[in-house]
């Protein structure tokens, strides 16, 4: 064989190497652009709002503890107006009162008339409280039995007069905490003594307890 066709023979098989060399370029780029696209746009990733549907935004503000968003499915996290979701604290300022609970004792008695219990009585300077609200008389009112009806009063010793809005009954068996009306107990020193009756006179009127019950502004 002569060198010209050597030559020839050699030249086609070159050729036939490049052009096998090109076409593996050529795929292996192709290969290669298609392997990066589909991982830039990956199947399985987590929408937006998914994520937003799991998110809770915790936001300081003046006067609130703790400002919590609540998710919203499938919508994205606004932020709510602040006069929606603030909790306001109402304070009550009120003047304390004072309350004084002056004791005078217990006692029973078998009058029908008011009478005097030997013993219970309390002397008052009612110029040692200033801005008195209110006076009353208190006291455990019961009638032995359940037999008719227990009363009780005060009766001012100095002025020789009842107090008639000191007067206080029980008509039962039970010994019962019972309050007068407001009393207007004159603005100096005076002696008050506790007198009971009862309107059956087999039957003791009976107090326990009583006192006399100061309140201040």
């Amino acid at each position: 064989m002569d060198k010209s066709a050597l030559s020839g023979i050699f030249s086609k098989i070159v050729f036939a190497i490049f052009v096998i060399a090109l076409i593996d370029i050529i795929y292996l780029n192709w290969w290669v652009f298609k392997s990066n696209k589909s991982q830039s746009t990956p199947t399985n990733q987590p929408k937006v709002t998914d994520v937003v549907d799991k998110a809770v935004v915790t936001t300081p503000s003046p006067g609130i503890d703790k400002l919590a968003v609540s998710p919203t499915p499938n919508a994205a996290v606004q932020q709510t107006p602040p006069q929606t979701i603030i909790e306001r604290t109402q304070t009550v300022v009120q003047n304390a009162q004072k309350e004084i609970f002056i004791p005078i004792g217990s006692g029973s008695g078998y009058s029908n008339n008011f009478a005097d219990i030997p013993g219970l009585e309390v002397t008052i300077d009612a110029t040692k409280y200033s801005a008195i609200d209110s006076v009353v008389f208190q006291g455990s009112v019961w009638v032995e039995g359940g037999n008719g009806k227990a009363y009780a009063q005060l009766y001012n010793v100095d002025d020789k007069n009842q107090i008639y809005e000191s007067q206080i009954s029980n008509n039962t068996g039970v010994s019962t905490l019972q309050t007068s009306n407001n009393m207007n107990l004159p603005y100096s020193t005076k002696t008050y003594r506790v007198q009971v009756k009862t309107n059956i006179t087999q039957y003791a009127a009976h107090i326990d307890n009583a006192r006399i019950k100061i309140t201040l502004k």
